[in-house]
């Protein structure tokens, strides 16, 4: 409550953006240790946007399909392809969800062509 109380009329943009980086952290380190293979800047840049919303833990980022098709293209998995697994990833509560889906298709993007867009 004191961090808040602190910032209630607002905090800088140099602090806003070392926050943002102290929060990306552990998601940034999730990608680090899990893939194997070589990346491209956008494609790292999209791996971790995937680890910050689905988590970086066993049950999100760690052991997902993503992580074992990116490392291990011929990996056996549910999805015929990388771009399946990826937006798969677009149920909350077991519903899928409209603004999964454009997130996870705004990722691929990214991921896929190095292409940097709102959604």
């Amino acid at each position: 409550m004191e961090f808040v109380q602190e910032r209630k009329n607002g905090i800088t943009e140099f602090t806003a953006s070392t926050l943002f980086g102290l929060d990306l952290t552990p998601f940034v380190t999730a990608v680090r240790s899990r893939i194997t293979s070589s990346l491209e800047q956008h494609q790292f840049d999209a791996l971790v946007m995937l680890a910050f919303n689905i988590g970086a833990g066993a049950n999100g980022f760690a052991d997902s399909s993503v992580v074992k098709m990116i490392n291990d293209p011929t990996a056996k998995t549910n999805y015929p392809n990388l771009e399946a697994a990826w937006k798969a990833w677009n149920k909350s509560q077991g519903k899928v969800l409209k603004g999964l889906e454009n997130r996870r298709a705004c990722e691929w993007v990214v991921f896929s062509q190095g292409v940097y867009k709102k959604w």
